[in-house]
């Protein structure tokens, strides 16, 4: 089932994805997201488990990569196509369930919370760098 993947390529997503979460997160939307995430949830970001909480956002970002080098292995994606397909992807399973999920938080009132927009807009930015690395670094080739 994985046998046509680069794991290189998704080594290097993963170190990159987590770089991004760290900066987007941090010193650049860092303050804005707590404040947004204290708005919108109505308490401060629970901190006091962040190696845990880190650890396992490592975790899903492998399970992330790992699904979009999968899905470009079986349609043959490798070019920059692989941005309009991550985008494609992103938008049709990332977006809309991140959607549902503060439709029914009740975190739709008014214009989309800043706290939506910080988020959904991460997730966009991690696909798109995961889909020009995974559609530009080649494969292994198929075996005969």
């Amino acid at each position: 089932m994985f046998k046509n993947i680069n794991w290189i390529a998704i080594l290097i997503c993963v170190v990159l994805l987590e770089a991004l979460g760290f900066l987007w997160y941090g010193p650049v939307l860092g303050e804005a997201w707590s404040a947004a995430y204290r708005d919108s949830i109505g308490r401060e970001p629970d901190m006091s488990n962040i190696v845990v909480t880190q650890s396992l956002g490592v975790v899903n970002t492998l399970i992330l990569v790992v699904g979009l080098a999968w899905v470009f292995a079986r349609t043959g994606i490798n070019s920059l196509a692989g941005i309009g397909a991550a985008a494609a992807v992103w938008f049709f399973f990332n977006f809309t369930t991140m959607a549902i999920e503060y439709l029914y938080m009740g975190l739709y009132m008014g214009l989309l919370p800043n706290l939506v927009i910080i988020n959904m807009g991460y997730q966009l930015v991690a696909y798109l760098v995961a889909g020009a690395v995974l559609g530009l670094m080649p494969r292994r080739a198929k075996a005969a």
